[in-house]
Order: structure tokens, then C-alpha cells, then sequence
């Protein structure tokens, strides 16, 4: 491998002083940050352990004041549904727990050993089918240890405020219930807020068990998966996911130091315990000491007083070749005029005239190229036939990978290699037929961008010939038509669909249809047309949200039953239709259609109304060519299907029979 003169000096002075300068100062700062961030670490695990402490104090209060009222006859006697003889005595009580507690304790539930509330510090009584929150989850915990819920963010039950509650058993020689108190987590928010670590770059925090921060950035309630800081995200998932218990430990994440622990008070032992976490982030550590930047300042002083002096060296001995380095400069500063001066008859001479030469020829075509790129935001490409080179622009480089000095139009490593097959072929067909009558050609292709996304591009090519006739190059331009091809592809899917079911519309199944028909002339076509029962009454009770909800089950099963035998569409409201192609599943077409009734029938759950709502449906099955041999023939006698189970009792399916009705005048209804 040859080196030049210059490059050749500049290593020997890189290693012999740059080098060892620049290894001594990094020495230096990588052991000052070591001891920095050591020392912050220290001193942000001792004072994480004493303010987690003050959250001890805080829990403590809260545990003690349950526990004693755990022990209160009254509070006894209202779990086991006396609370008539006691009431007064019981609100007495709960004021003046909720005075004493204010702002932070919003409500006092008393519930019966099956957890159904007795009686809240609202003064209502007896709220039957009402339970305590999650009581299935935590109902075994709080009959042995106290124990602590995790964060509901923005609770409608209390002002949209973010709350936890602590519950607890009610005991003497048998359980009576469950107490619990319903806490704001403001009573931890304003503790947190309050305290500040090392200027406040550092900051105390807790999270339930799923890793609901409290007091982050001074914030509320804030989940996990919503913390803003990735790392800080890291640290509390694999904290609340580890699955084990232990006190306070040292925290390194290579972001953050610090420490972090369990929240589980001082006096009393909890379930569900918290966490607690002190951290504080590395990159605000002061982790260059003054002596040491001292130290730095002297070598590098020192070291460019001696990189000077060489370099001065250097370029005496490099003087020479100094007039091309200039005239090159001058020429990609814009000034395209400016040439090599030939002196002699030496190497140097023949250097200047053939470089002269080469530039003026480069000039020509670099003229020809930034005309065309200032007429267009296109990206261009240009093939020398007689060369075998490719050129292109600069913003083509910006979004395609291609190796442009091993490429050409015909050896498949050009846009050809950044497609798929399909397109791969069907460009390599336009190009061979573009140089075959050396003319034009256009094409649309999907190729692949530097990123890894594939695009749309319309790409044109024109042919330069010679005074002879003869190809001399090959001119392009490619655009980007991405966003108008995916609108275009979108709009031509979304006329062909119903929006809410994702099903066929009417006029797509109906083309469909008729298209299957025509096509299996020779074989059979079955058509159910489904009419959800009683669909208006849902619509009225449930609103149509529910019964948008009920549109969008039904599509699914019937899309899931369907499966690849045949497909399916919505005409409107309530009304599907399924047409099935595939002859065993035809065979079987009762089966189909009682399948889809079974699964109707195992209903739709509303979440809005905690209710699960059957969905009943009439269906009518007509088999083409035995009821019709066109589509409105064909759907006509499934639709007299259909109302003939609407007229016998609904919830069913009747295969077409002309002796039903009179199939004419329902063809002159529809």
C-alpha cells in the first residue's frame, strides 16, 4: 500500500505527540469520573435510606390509624350488618379520622367478610352488591397483615383524583369484615415534591407493584409505559418485575446512580409493598476535578507548541504538489474556469494537461446535469453506453444504496437490484426494449430505500445517440409517487368496501357475485342473506355505539366461519350476505349457517354496560342455479328465505323454497 509524503508525516507526528497526549488525558479524565460518580453514588444511597424513611412515617400514620379502628366495637358491629344501633357513633368517628387526615384520606369503607360494603364516611349504608375494589385479589392478604392497593389514576369516584387504599381485617375471635381508607396520592406527592437531591438534579420517587410512579419530575401518577425518561422506564421495570424481596441496594443503570428499596414501613409489616427510588443522573456529575484540568491545559499547550512546529515541517516538505491542492480547492469552490499550469515536459507536466483535459470534459457534463437537477426536485441518472459508467445525482445517493461504480443498466445491480421479482422482471424487460429501439421508456415500480422502506417511484429514460446514430448515453429521471400511489390504491379499497364492517358494500358483493356466477356456470354458488333480529331495539336501549360494536361482531363471525369458502358483504344496517364458492363447505351450507347462529348466540359483551347481549339473526340460503341463475334472482330467493323465518318465529335459517311466496313480487321490491 503506497502512503504519500504528506499523509506519511502526519502519522509519524500523530504518534509521536498527538497520540500519547491525548491517551494521557483521557487516562485522566476516565479515573476523575470513576471517582466522581462514586462519590455521588455514596452520597445519594445515604441520604435515598434517610428521606425513604420520612415515606416509613408517612405509611405509618396511615396503617396505624386503620388498625386502630379495626379494634372499635362499632366498627364490628357495622361490619356484621348492625350499623343501625351504632350509626351515629360510627360518622362521629369517621369525621374525626378524616379531620385529623385532611386533605390526603377522601373515604372510610366498612365491608362484611365477603367484602360487600356496609357502610363509607358518606353515611351511606347498606350498599348492597357494591364491593370493596380488586377485594377477590387482596381479600386473603388483609386477613392476616395489612395491605396496601395499588395506584388508581384518576379515580371518578373521588373528583378524578388519583387514590390508593389500605385495607385491613376486622377481627376479635373470628373475622367480622374488612376496613379500608381511601387515600389521595397527594399524601406522597407533597412529600416527594418537597424534597430535592444535589440541586435538584436528582430525584425521589415511588411506584406500585405494576410500576404507577408517584412523585416523578414532581408529577402525579404517571404508568410506567408513560415515563418520558427511557432509562428511567428500565429501572422501574426490572425493579417491580424481579419477583423477590430486599431493602435498599445500590443502583447502577449506566444512565442513572443511586439506590432504591422497599416501602414497608418502620412499625408494621405490609403486603403489596411499594417501592421507593433516589437517582441521579451521571451525566450531571462534575467528573473533571481542577488539578486535573490544569493537567490537561498543560498538555495540550504543550503538545500543540510541538504539533505546530512539525506541521510547519511538514508542509515545506510537501511544497511541491501544493499548486494542484490549490487549483483543486479554488475548482470546488465554484470557480470551474480555473486550470493547472503546464510547466516543462516532466510527469508533473503530463499530470496538468491530462487533468486539464479530463476537467474540461467534466465541466461539459457537470453543466448538462445541474441544468437538468435546477428544472427538478427528480433524482437523475445518467449510463455511458461506450464507458460502461454510471452517474448520478447526489439526491438519488441520499435515498438509494447502489454501488454507482460497479453498476450499469444491464448487469442487474442498478434500481433492478432494490426490487422483487415481479418488478425486477418487468423493469429488466422495459430497459432491454428501451436500448433494443433506442427511445424512451416510463415505468412504475416499488423498490427498496436506504432505510429499509419500500416506495413507489415513476422512473423515465431517454436514449442520446451519436450523429451516426449510435447510443452514446442513457438519460433518467426518477420520482417519488409513494404517497400518490398508496392514495390512489386506498381510494380504489375503500369504494370497494363497507367502512364500519370491513366487509364487501352492497354494489362490490354484488359484482362479486354475479361474477362467480358466470364463472361457475358448470358448478354450484350458495348465498345466505342474515338479518340481525331486533337490531333497532339494541340501538334504542344501548345507543350506536353498542350497535356499531354488534355490526363489527357479527362481520367477524362471519368472516371466521366464512374463512376461504367464498366471501362476504353488508347491504346496510342489519343486513349481511355471505356467498360460499367452495363445493364441501356448499354441501354442508346447514351446517355453516348453524354454526354462524351458535356463535350469534353466544352473544357480544358490552364493557359499557357490563351486559353480554345475545345477537339473534334469520337466515336464508339460496343455491344457485337451482333458485337462480343471476345475482338479483339468486339474493331474491335467499331474502324470501330469510323472511320466511322471520315470520316463523325468528332465530333460525330455511333454505329457499319457491312455494314459500311468490318470488316475482319480492324481485319488484327490492
Amino acid at each position: 500500500m503506497k502512503i504519500g509524503l504528506k499523509p506519511l508525516l502526519s502519522l509519524i507526528l500523530s504518534v509521536t505527540i498527538i497520540v500519547p497526549a491525548v491517551i494521557i488525558v483521557l487516562t485522566g479524565v476516565s479515573a476523575s469520573r470513576t471517582q466522581a460518580v462514586q462519590s455521588v453514588t455514596n452520597e445519594v444511597n445515604a441520604l435515598s435510606l434517610a428521606l425513604a424513611v420520612g415515606l416509613d412515617v408517612t405509611l405509618d400514620e396511615s396503617v396505624v390509624s386503620l388498625q386502630t379502628l379495626s379494634r372499635l366495637d362499632e366498627i364490628k358491629q357495622t361490619a356484621d350488618h348492625n350499623y343501625g344501633m351504632v350509626e351515629s357513633e360510627v360518622t362521629a368517628l369517621f369525621e374525626a379520622v378524616i379531620a385529623v387526615n385532611a386533605p390526603y384520606l377522601l373515604d372510610i369503607i366498612v365491608a362484611d367478610a365477603s367484602g360487600v360494603i356496609c357502610i363509607d364516611s358518606f353515611g351511606s349504608m347498606g350498599k348492597m352488591g357494591l364491593m370493596i375494589p380488586d377485594f377477590e385479589e387482596v381479600a386473603d392478604f388483609a386477613k392476616n397483615e395489612t395491605f396496601i392497593s395499588d395506584i388508581e389514576i384518576s379515580n371518578p369516584d373521588y373528583g378524578g383524583q388519583s387514590t390508593f387504599f389500605v385495607l385491613t381485617g376486622i377481627y376479635d375471635d373470628s373475622l367480622h369484615g374488612y376496613i379500608s381508607m381511601v387515600y389521595s396520592t397527594a399524601i406522597f406527592t407533597k412529600y416527594l415534591s418537597d424534597v430535592g437531591l444535589f440541586e435538584d438534579y436528582g430525584s425521589m420517587f415511588v411506584t406500585d407493584r405494576k410500576g404507577t410512579a408517584l412523585g416523578l419530575d414532581s408529577s402525579s401518577a404517571v404508568r410506567v409505559d408513560q415515563i418520558g425518561t427511557p432509562a428511567l422506564r428500565d429501572i422501574v421495570n426490572t425493579t417491580v418485575n424481579s419477583g423477590r424481596e430486599f431493602t435498599a441496594a445500590q443502583l447502577s443503570s449506566g444512565s442513572f446512580v443511586g439506590a432504591y428499596g422497599v416501602l414497608s414501613g418502620s412499625k408494621v409489616t405490609l403486603s403489596n409493598n411499594w417501592f421507593w427510588f433516589g437517582v441521579y443522573p451521571i451525566s450531571a456529575i462534575e467528573t473533571v476535578s481542577a488539578p486535573l484540568m490544569i493537567m490537561i491545559v498543560v498538555v495540550a499547550v504543550t503538545s500543540l507548541i510541538w504539533a505546530i512546529f512539525g506541521f510547519i515541517i511538514i508542509k515545506r516538505v510537501t511544497a511541491p504538489p501544493r499548486e494542484i491542492v490549490k487549483k483543486m480547492h479554488r475548482i470546488n469552490a465554484g470557480d470551474l474556469d480555473e486550470r493547472l499550469t503546464v510547466r516543462g515536459v516532466d510527469e508533473y507536466a503530463y499530470i496538468s494537461e491530462s487533468f486539464n483535459e479530463m476537467l474540461d470534459e467534466v465541466l461539459i457534463s457537470g453543466e448538462m446535469h445541474r441544468a437538468i437537477s435546477e428544472l427538478s426536485d427528480n433524482m437523475l441518472f445518467e449510463w455511458d453506453f461506450r464507458r460502461e459508467s454510471l452517474f448520478v445525482s447526489e439526491n438519488f445517493l441520499n435515498v438509494f444504496e447502489i454501488e454507482t461504480e460497479r453498476a450499469t443498466l444491464l448487469n442487474g445491480r442498478f434500481m433492478d437490484s432494490l426490487m422483487e421479482k415481479e418488478d425486477n422482471e418487468r423493469f429488466k424487460v422495459d430497459i432491454n426494449k428501451l436500448l433494443r429501439n433506442l427511445d424512451s421508456m416510463h415505468g412504475e415500480y416499488q423498490v427498496a430505500t436506504k432505510g429499509g422502506s419500500v416506495i413507489w417511484v415513476s422512473i423515465r429514460a431517454h436514449c442520446v445517440l451519436d450523429r451516426l446514430g449510435e447510443l452514446l448515453r442513457v438519460v433518467g429521471v426518477i420520482t417519488n409517487i409513494h404517497n400518490e400511489k398508496l392514495l390512489s390504491l386506498q381510494l380504489s379499497e375503500r369504494a370497494s368496501y363497507d367502512f364500519l364492517s370491513g366487509l364487501y358494500n352492497r354494489n362490490t358483493f354484488m359484482r362479486e357475485l354475479q361474477s362467480e356466477i358466470t364463472r361457475s356456470a358448470t358448478s354450484r354458488v350458495g348465498v345466505i342473506f342474515i338479518d340481525v333480529d331486533d337490531f333497532k331495539f339494541i340501538n334504542d336501549k344501548y345507543g350506536h355505539n353498542t350497535g356499531d360494536e354488534i355490526i363489527k361482531c357479527v362481520a367477524s363471525i362471519i368472516k371466521d366461519k366464512l374463512g376461504s369458502a367464498g366471501f362476504a358483504g353488508r347491504f346496510g344496517g342489519d343486513e349481511f350476505v355471505m356467498c360460499v364458492t367452495e363445493e364441501e363447505t356448499l354441501n354442508n351450507i346447514d351446517k355453516l349457517a348453524s354454526a354462524v347462529l351458535e356463535l350469534f348466540d353466544k352473544g357480544y359483551h358490552a364493557k359499557d354496560f357490563d351486559v353480554t347481549l345475545k345477537i339473534k339473526a334469520s337466515l336464508g340460503i339460496a343455491i344457485s342455479p337451482e333458485h337462480g341463475r343471476d345475482n338479483e334472482t339468486i339474493l331474491a330467493a335467499a331474502d324470501e328465505a330469510m323472511y320466511f323465518v322471520k315470520k316463523n318465529g325468528k332465530s333460525n335459517f330455511h333454505i329457499y323454497n319457491p312455494d314459500d311466496s311468490v318470488l316475482s313480487e319480492l324481485m319488484q321490491s327490492i
